[in-house]
């Protein structure tokens, strides 16, 4: 079975990240998603913009400063 690696963007600002974000979704079609890893200062950041009417937004933690990331779009 191929593993896809989840993107990992702890290192990149909010900014860096909101703008990455904006790009990928963007391109996105109904029902595409994307998922990677962030901090808890990213995933509170993304919260507000990614979670209106065309997105689900979902963030799991799984280190202690470290969030897996679904972005959907509806």
């Amino acid at each position: 079975m191929d593993r896809v690696k989840i993107p990992d963007y702890t290192e990149l600002t909010c900014t860096n990240l909101m703008i990455k974000l904006k790009i990928i979704t963007k391109k996105m079609i109904q029902a595409e998603q994307v998922e990677f890893y962030s901090t808890r200062e990213q995933f509170d950041n993304i919260k507000k913009p990614f979670s209106k009417n065309h997105y689900s937004l979902l963030g799991n933690k799984t280190e202690e400063n470290k969030y897996h990331v679904i972005i959907k779009k509806n």
